[in-house]
């Protein structure tokens, strides 16, 4: 027995059932699916270049320590930390962001800012402030971190 529709209604929605895809709309289908595979993409490679080494000891200098971040949009990178000769770039003594403490350099302009400093054995907490310290961020680089009483995170240097 073949189906009949009972109205033009029902007959109108078997047809469009029947219907392909408009091209139109295949069209917007597969730039949507490209779309997201490349931003996915994008969102890979980014994770994979921001890996950068966790701040370590290098040989050069006695109790040195070699910091990286990367920012390839930024103007200036400073290291602010709780050491003494640095004291969250100068706001923990003065109240006032001292651009020249801890100033990070990018010689050669790839977007990933570092520099060595001298601390001895002990238990440090740290940020990076970007373009003279608009924004503060922890390390991407380092996992260990705590609560810095404002409602982010430090990241936490510990050297033996």
């Amino acid at each position: 027995m073949i189906h009949q529709p009972n109205t033009d209604r029902e007959a109108k929605r078997s047809l469009h059932a029947q219907r392909p895809l408009s091209g139109k709309v295949l069209l917007a289908l597969v730039l949507i699916a490209l779309a997201a595979i490349t931003l996915a993409g994008c969102s890979y490679s980014r994770i994979l270049r921001s890996r950068l080494p966790t701040p370590h000891r290098v040989d050069d200098f006695q109790f040195a320590v070699r910091f990286y971040y990367e920012a390839p949009q930024a103007r200036h990178v400073n290291i602010c930390g709780n050491w003494d000769v640095n004291g969250w770039c100068g706001t923990k003594a003065s109240g006032r962001f001292d651009h020249g403490i801890g100033a990070m350099q990018d010689d050669d302009k790839d977007g990933v800012w570092e520099i060595i400093i001298p601390l001895r054995p002990g238990r440090y907490q740290y940020k990076f402030a970007v373009d003279w310290g608009i924004r503060w961020e922890q390390d991407q680089n380092n996992p260990l971190s705590e609560d810095d009483g404002l409602g982010g995170q430090n990241s936490i240097l510990i050297l033996n």
